[in-house]
């Protein structure tokens, strides 16, 4: 069982950093987004990891509903200031977002 948990750890913390270096490299918003998403279902992942490990999966379980209530929330404030940009300035480039001012 041991075995199988590190692995599980192993495989998230690789889903996790493949999320956090589209974070960094990117200057689009869309592809920010969809990187912060599977940051988010990485660490989603490693409750449901920690939930099965500990035998406490219903507590993991209502974490994980939580999270997916306030992802949906940022996704769709995100996608707003994304729609609000291209509007703007035409392209959904990251240093674009100064013309939002006001």
């Amino acid at each position: 069982m041991t075995a199988s948990f590190s692995l599980d750890w192993f495989f998230i913390s690789l889903i996790f950093v493949a999320g956090l270096y589209g974070m960094m490299v990117s200057r689009s918003l869309l592809r920010q987004f969809i990187s912060l998403e599977i940051m988010s279902k990485a660490s989603l992942l490693g409750l449901i990891s920690a939930g099965a490990k500990t035998g406490n999966l219903a507590l993991a379980q209502t974490f994980i509903i939580t999270m997916i209530v306030i992802e949906v929330v940022v996704v769709a404030a995100g996608l707003a200031l994304l729609v609000k940009n291209y509007r703007l300035t035409g392209s959904i480039d990251v240093w674009s977002l100064n013309k939002l001012k006001g």
